[in-house]
């Protein structure tokens, strides 16, 4: 009987408890914050935080669109023979030259340092009216997007 009551209590207390929140976006603000002191104490925690977030940001954009331009051939591959060799040497050919971040919009190149892509996204924060408003990511993508275009070479 105890059992019962306490496996009663224990199902009473899970079923009121307050669902887990979804994880929130992080703000432009915040993320000025954050990046306040990069570029004059980049050993800094919250300086390293910065650098760390425009990274992710970064990988996670090439590992997404990577797969999605592998996808984009496979489906293409499915297609009639001339619509398949036009999108395939198009779509190979870009992803080729420019990197699997074509797709976003930007193409930062492998001597890129770090440092600059982040004051960049500084400066676009800087520029960026109603930070309260906009979140993180709007920002460092739209910097990306002005300062590392893809250009055909």
């Amino acid at each position: 009987m105890r059992l019962f009551l306490i496996c009663t209590a224990v199902l009473g207390c899970l079923l009121v408890a307050p669902r887990s929140a979804a994880i929130e976006p992080l703000g432009a603000a915040q993320l000025k914050e954050i990046c306040a002191g990069a570029m004059e104490n980049p050993d800094n925690v919250e300086s390293r935080l910065c650098i760390f977030y425009v990274k992710g940001f970064l990988d996670g954009a090439v590992a997404t669109d990577g797969r999605v331009a592998e996808n984009v051939v496979a489906e293409i591959e499915a297609q009639d023979s001339f619509t398949r060799r036009v999108m395939r040497t198009r779509v190979g050919s870009r992803l080729k030259q420019f990197g699997p971040s074509v797709y976003a919009e930007f193409c930062v190149g492998q001597p890129d340092p770090i440092a600059d892509v982040v004051l960049h996204v500084i400066e676009e924060l800087d520029r960026t009216d109603n930070l309260e408003r906009t979140q993180a990511q709007t920002v460092v993508y739209s910097s990306l997007r002005r300062h590392y275009p893809c250009v055909a070479e």
